[in-house]
């Protein structure tokens, strides 16, 4: 597992390389779920398709829903460092950001799930 990811798309190829994709998209789901957030992400979806869908889901919630996007960062355990160190204002460019760092934690989650305790 790299720590160096470019970008979202970047971290979805190692994603996919390491046949983890449906499990990822579980992971988000039930993600999503737990904090009664009424979004499906499908197992059938591309990886671009995957991280643009995020990306309008984060966008969303950041102008419609603050209690609901900081119920899915709590949940998802994005670091609250991470969030402070994004350097744009510009909702686009952080909600892009912002996609990035759920990916990384829900990847960082599946990986050591699939390493160390088989994840099923």
């Amino acid at each position: 597992m790299s720590q160096n990811y470019q970008d979202s798309i970047t971290l979805l190829t190692e994603v996919v390389d390491n046949k983890l994709y449906e499990k990822l998209i579980n992971q988000l789901n039930k993600d999503f779920q737990l904090v009664s957030l009424d979004v499906v992400f499908h197992k059938e979806s591309s990886p671009l398709v995957l991280k643009t869908k995020l990306q309008e889901v984060v966008k969303s919630l950041l102008l419609n829903d603050s209690d609901g996007y900081y119920n899915l960062l709590y949940r998802i355990d994005v670091s609250e460092i991470s969030l402070k160190n994004i350097n744009t204002s510009e909702i686009d460019s952080y909600s892009e950001e912002v996609t990035f760092l759920i990916l990384k934690r829900v990847w960082k989650k599946v990986y050591f799930k699939n390493k160390f305790f088989n994840y099923k």
